[in-house]
């Protein structure tokens, strides 16, 4: 009666012992099939950092960046045609740049494992653009106005805002321009909210708007729009103000600003605009026409793009230039949503050609009969005049 289950037992540690034994044969073989992987070295990857140029050196922007004979995109340019791509497989690598309006261009280097490199990709501008415009002037056609006040500020007394200030400021409100000017602070007045005074006066300065005195008093300072100001000067105390600001009766005693407007305002930027994917298809639809591809390019009305040379580039007699590209539609006008910068010597002048371009017209492109829209590239330079 007792025998029975001391052999059940004795079974029982038999097959528990064989069940052990066959897990570890298991095991065992599981870690030598996995040995062989476990002893390959990981995936060797680097980093690829680099620049799209076009002939005159400067970076062009925008251009896709992929491996030769490939679709997928690796890296898109930046404003100065800088890219960076990560974990590029070690080894010999072709690389190749695409733009519209540039003839695709390759490099090859060879990337090693963990390690930084630097490649610099050359591209060629297409044969058709229009011919280049060149800026040798500084004046605009307000000139005249601001002589005085481009003066005063070469001799440094008072504080002045130019009108690359005021768009680096990037402020909305007027009275936001004159936060941190020396000695200027805000007071609540009976009148205004912002009412500006200077250190120890407790009376308000003397505005003047385009040469013109504003009238004594409080002055709203945020009724002017700060898109509509060329240039701002402020004199803190009777002592510095200028002869050509002092008013009778000594009004200017309080200090003076004086505003200089300016007579374009160029419209805002599009709140959309249309990516270089999207520009990509409407050419390959033919909803826009490159420029070799219609029987008449777009060309530019005489007279109608004057950009300006930025101020602070000529007195430093900074030369440079620009290459845009835009679409001009049936009409003759410039469609802003397409805009972009293809290269820029600096981001002032590609800015001034922004603005130019909203005054600008031209003669529609022509294909079949009939108007259509065209991609246009114009390159424009800046250059002062030699003696």
């Amino acid at each position: 009666m007792i025998a029975a289950p001391a052999t059940a037992l004795r079974a029982g540690l038999v097959l528990t012992s064989l069940a052990g034994q066959l897990l570890a044969n298991t095991m065992r073989t599981v870690i030598l099939c996995l040995a062989p992987f476990a002893a390959l070295p990981a995936l060797a990857q680097g980093t690829l950092t680099g620049h799209v140029r076009e002939p005159s050196g400067f970076g062009v922007a925008g251009a896709e960046v992929r491996i030769a004979g490939s679709t997928g995109i690796l890296a898109i340019t930046d404003a100065s045609g800088a890219f960076r791509v990560q974990g590029l497989p070690a080894g010999l690598v072709k690389l190749a740049a695409r733009r519209i309006g540039f003839r695709p261009g390759t490099n090859e280097v060879t990337i090693a494992d963990g390690q930084t490199m630097d490649v610099v990709i050359a591209v060629e501008l297409a044969p058709v653009q229009l011919e280049e415009v060149r800026v040798t002037e500084r004046r605009q056609p307000y000139d005249s106005r601001l002589v005085g006040f481009n003066q005063r500020m070469q001799k440094k007394v008072g504080t002045f805002i130019t009108r690359e200030r005021i768009d680096a400021s990037a402020s909305t409100s007027f009275s936001d321009l004159l936060r941190g000017v020396p000695g200027l602070h805000f007071v609540a007045s009976n009148a205004f909210r912002n009412a500006v005074r200077f250190r120890g006066q407790n009376c308000p300065p003397l505005f003047y708007v385009d040469g013109f005195a504003a009238g004594a008093g409080e002055f709203d300072v945020d009724i002017i729009d700060p898109a509509t100001v060329e240039g701002i000067e402020i004199y803190t105390g009777m002592l510095t103000v200028p002869q050509e600001l002092a008013a009778p009766r000594g009004l200017e005693h309080c200090g003076v600003i004086a505003v200089w407007s300016r007579p374009f305002r160029p419209p805002p930027r599009p709140r959309k605009t249309v990516s270089r994917a999207e520009l990509q298809r409407m050419v390959e639809t033919a909803a826009i026409f490159t420029a070799d591809e219609v029987e008449s390019i777009a060309r530019l009305v005489p007279g109608t793009f004057t950009p300006f040379y930025p101020d602070s580039l000529w007195r430093t007699s900074v030369d440079g230039e620009t290459l845009v590209e835009f679409v001009v539609d049936g009409l003759g006008r410039v469609d802003m949503q397409f805009f972009s910068v293809s290269s820029a010597s600096n981001p002032a002048f590609a800015e001034s050609v922004r603005e130019a371009l909203f005054r600008a017209r031209f003669v529609p492109a022509i294909r079949g009969g009939r108007h259509v829209r065209q991609l246009v590239r114009l390159p424009t330079r800046f250059e002062h005049p030699k003696p």
